[in-house]
């Protein structure tokens, strides 16, 4: 595992939480920040203001994360890295892996695991 610090925020809002067995990151990501001296883990409601996640909108599963690299005093380094829908085990765990081995480069994840950025 890493010693390289980061904050991992996992959205536990309804659409975000799987009922599919294994989908469910967060015992997932509690494992790896275990793991890590400098990882933090955060549960938060909905990351992305979606209207999935207002009440009687369509819903898609997928669990959606923003990871934060950070120094050891939790001060932000670089540029938060949202990430999600995580659909599959394999994206799963390639979310694990990228985080265990805290590289933290969003260019290493497959594209479809980057939600990409709104002009602003």
């Amino acid at each position: 595992m890493t010693e390289r610090p980061f904050t991992v925020a996992v959205c536990q809002a309804e659409p975000c939480r799987s009922s599919e067995p294994g989908l469910d990151m967060l015992p997932r990501l509690a494992a790896i920040v275990r793991h890590c001296p400098h990882g933090v883990l955060v549960r938060t409601g909905c990351l992305l203001r979606a209207p999935r996640c207002r009440p009687a909108a369509a819903h898609d599963n997928g669990c959606h994360l923003v990871v934060q690299p950070c120094d050891v005093d939790r001060r932000p380094r670089g540029v938060a890295i949202p990430i999600g829908p995580i659909l599959s085990q394999g994206d799963a765990e390639a979310i694990e892996t990228w985080l265990a081995n805290a590289d933290l480069d969003a260019d290493r994840l497959d594209p479809r695991l980057r939600v990409s950025r709104q002009p602003a």
